[in-house]
């Protein structure tokens, strides 16, 4: 009876159109909105997991030219509308629910690559003490807790931290990105330093973020380093 009542006050809404889910829809998003998801389709990039536009390009232009010291990523979606807008509800209008919907797809999709990672942890990218309090959550620890509870893998968020906020990405340079990002980040010292590492973030756009943090990581101890996020962008 407590469910009914809260599923009369709290409907399920699909994370598309956020219109209020019927009994046949599923779990997350309505049988409507499913055909405008554009999953990440081969040929993808050997390192980011970007969609290739030729099956004789082995990497992207963003990878082909730039430093990325994780081994592969796992992206789910392309991020075009209208998950652009779906992502964009869940991190500044506080659209919680919608990081169980994608961190399941994530393990339905990646299930066997994410589980072959022997010994692997989960490691949400964090964000700041400070924008935790404005915004009340992180969406990238939603989403690992999601994921983990599908996968059975285990999400760690003591071990990185992320002690300063920086600058607007946008407004920077590859090089000025990094050298922003690099001093945003810390290994805490609270826990030792897994061997392997899946970080995981909502939208993976140019990279700048998942590498600082693996060279963090990496600096740190870490042997292994790979990232999933719910979406990536088309680079730089």
């Amino acid at each position: 009876m407590v469910c009914n009542i809260r599923d009369l006050l709290f409907p399920a809404k699909c994370v598309i159109c956020d219109d209020v889910l019927a009994p046949t829809d599923g779990n997350g998003i309505c049988m409507e909105c499913r055909q405008y998801l554009r999953y990440i389709a081969e040929p993808v990039c050997m390192k980011c997991g970007k969609e290739l536009l030729s099956e004789e390009e082995e990497y992207c232009f963003d990878c082909a030219r730039l430093t990325r010291s994780y081994v592969r990523g796992f992206p789910l979606l392309n991020y075009v509308s209208p998950v652009k807008e779906s992502l964009s509800r869940m991190k500044y209008e506080a659209r919680q629910e919608y990081a169980d919907y994608y961190g399941r797809e994530i393990g339905r999709v990646f299930e066997s690559e994410l589980k072959k990672i022997k010994g692997a942890v989960l490691i949400p990218v964090p964000i700041s003490e400070d924008r935790m309090k404005k915004r009340g959550y992180n969406q990238a620890e939603l989403l690992a807790v999601s994921l983990g509870k599908k996968l059975g893998i285990p999400v760690d968020t003591k071990t990185l931290i992320r002690d300063i906020d920086t600058l607007p990405q946008k407004k920077l340079g590859s090089e000025d990105r990094m050298k922003n990002l690099m001093k945003a980040f810390k290994v805490s010292g609270r826990t030792a330093v897994p061997k392997a590492v899946i970080l995981v973030d909502d939208i993976y756009t140019t990279g700048s973020t998942i590498e600082a943090c693996t060279r963090v990581l990496m600096a740190a101890g870490c042997e292994r380093v790979y990232y999933t996020a719910a979406a990536i962008g088309s680079g730089s």
